[in-house]
């Protein structure tokens, strides 16, 4: 569940941030690049923006850090993640999030 909750941060922080400018004027983070990010439902991902800033990742496109500290943004993320998607959405995003640490993070 940690790993998806990166995994959550990525979708969520260009919707959290407001970005209105065109994709031709935002260069994002090779992070932000990660084509896994689309498969994260929006139902957690405050959950994980509030739970990974709580570990000591405020920035949502720093994979690195967040891969570092899944476990503690697992730990802080979980009940509120639990709650807005559901065991079973919780269970596949931790697939996810996995992957995108393996894949991903530099």
């Amino acid at each position: 569940m940690a790993l998806f909750v990166t995994t959550l941060l990525l979708a969520v922080s260009a919707s959290a941030r407001g970005i209105t400018e065109p994709p031709s004027a935002i260069t994002p983070a090779p992070e932000a690049a990660c084509t896994l990010t689309s498969l994260i439902p929006s139902c957690g991902i405050t959950c994980l923006i509030s739970a990974a800033a709580g570990a000591g990742c405020p920035n949502p496109f720093d994979l690195a850090c967040q891969c570092k500290v899944a476990s503690k943004i697992h730990s802080i993320a979980a009940p509120c993640v639990q709650s807005k998607c559901g065991p079973q959405l919780g269970s596949t995003l931790d697939s996810v999030a996995a992957a995108i640490c393996t894949e991903c993070a530099v």
